[in-house]
């Protein structure tokens, strides 16, 4: 991820487990210290990823399942910044003994347009849920319309219900994704 925000760029990684944090800034000091890297831009903080305070961001990656989009995400997404965001529902296995991993989900690649976001999915994906990512209403939502399908005709999200149900693939409470 450094290497994408170049020389620069600032990177803020958000990590939600406080063990995975402190070994994250461990590490990221070791490399400094090793001059094997120029890693002066990179911050990890610890904390909930979409509460937490960051910079408005020309990139955003989310690398856990959430079951819709944080208005975190969305507010500090810069004009013409993208949206990496994996969307999990309820089907759930165990990971080698370490947890749910669910299965049942879909990338989309969100785009800020003013006041517009512009949705594209990329691919189906099998991820961690995002601890304070996930509300129960959403998740419903989410594994009914993964379960009809469409998810390849998804062109826009919405930051309101308000969108009619013909245009809607996805529609919960403040939010929607639609065909157009």
């Amino acid at each position: 991820m450094r290497h994408l925000a170049g020389d620069a760029g600032k990177l803020t990684a958000i990590e939600f487990d406080s063990e995975l944090a402190k070994k994250a800034r461990q590490n990221l000091a070791k490399l400094s210290n090793q001059n094997l890297a120029k890693l002066s831009n990179v911050v990890v903080e610890e904390g909930d990823g979409c509460t937490i305070p960051f910079d408005a961001a020309d990139v955003i990656y989310v690398n856990a399942g959430a079951t819709r989009p944080a208005d975190q995400w969305l507010d500090q997404l810069k004009d013409g910044g993208r949206l990496i965001l994996p969307m999990t529902a309820r089907r759930t296995l165990s990971a080698f003994g370490t947890g749910p991993l669910s299965r049942h989900g879909a990338v989309f690649r969100i785009e800020r347009k003013g006041a517009e976001f512009h949705a594209r999915w990329i691919s189906a994906v099998g991820v961690y849920p995002c601890e304070g990512g996930r509300d129960e209403v959403s998740e419903a939502a989410l594994d009914a319309a993964l379960t009809a399908g469409g998810w390849e005709k998804v062109a826009r999200l919405y930051r309101t219900g308000e969108v009619p149900e013909d245009q809607c693939w996805l529609r919960a409470p403040g939010w929607a994704l639609a065909y157009w």
